[in-house]
């Protein structure tokens, strides 16, 4: 399978420092042989998938043969009003 970031993931992604980065990019490169480790998510985001690194949530979706990542959210932040 192969991991594509959707351009919000590509900026989230941007703006991680190590050592945190290498611990993102390892469990999203994980996903390539184990495309169901995230658990699957519900309502607006149903038919997406989502897992937590430290403070970071990663939300995914399987799309054929591919693995769409769709946002790496930093949970620290305060949610938009």
């Amino acid at each position: 399978m192969k991991i594509v970031l959707l351009p919000q993931a590509q900026e989230d992604l941007d703006r991680v420092l190590e050592p945190l980065f290498s611990r993102l990019i390892r469990q999203i490169s994980a996903l390539k042989e184990y495309p169901e480790l995230g658990a699957s998510m519900a309502g607006p985001f149903a038919g997406y998938r989502g897992f937590i690194v430290e403070f970071y949530r990663v939300v995914y979706r399987v799309s054929g043969q591919h693995i769409e990542i769709a946002y790496i959210r930093d949970c620290r932040r305060r949610p938009l009003s």
